[in-house]
């Protein structure tokens, strides 16, 4: 397999758990930990094959240290306020930014942000209508924010960067 094929792969992964998370989350308020952390071993082994066939294994650890800091900042977000977001978010979090950190370590958390950003609208509405513990889904504004800013790395720099 080429380094390309590989990452195309981990892109069609990605965006497969993206739409099952984002409908499940919108029906049944679940994201299934059983989806993200098999798409998130899936691209983990697809980029792993990826950064061997381009004879870059540092690459490999950028692309884990990427994703560890998210991780970190999320798990301490959640163990601070639990009630704030659920434990499905954040494994999707992960997996967007194992994703994305391919492109590079800034990566990730633009995703994230512009999650965030896609995610404040329907947030505003729920509050407005609820009141300010009203739940809001945000797996498809995660998408949403992930889905963009990897449209911008692979139409700027493509999938090798």
């Amino acid at each position: 397999m080429s380094a390309a094929a590989g990452v195309w792969t981990a892109v069609g992964t990605w965006a497969l758990l993206g739409m099952h998370a984002s409908w499940t989350d919108l029906r049944r308020a679940v994201i299934s930990r059983r989806a993200c952390w098999a798409a998130g071993i899936a691209i983990a082994a697809l980029l792993g094959a990826s950064t061997l066939a381009l004879s870059d294994p540092r690459r490999y650890l950028y692309v884990l240290a990427g994703t560890a800091a998210v991780a970190a900042l999320t798990e301490i977000a959640y163990r601070t306020r639990p009630d704030a977001i659920g434990y499905g978010d954040i494994r999707l979090i992960i997996v967007n930014s194992l994703l994305l950190s391919w492109w590079g370590p800034a990566w990730p958390w633009w995703g994230l942000a512009a999650g965030a950003a896609a995610a404040w609208p329907q947030a505003l509405a729920a509050t407005l209508r609820r009141g300010r513990g009203a739940a809001v889904r945000c797996a498809p504004a995660l998408t949403l924010g992930a889905g963009l800013i990897l449209t911008t790395r692979l139409t700027s720099v493509g999938p090798l960067p």
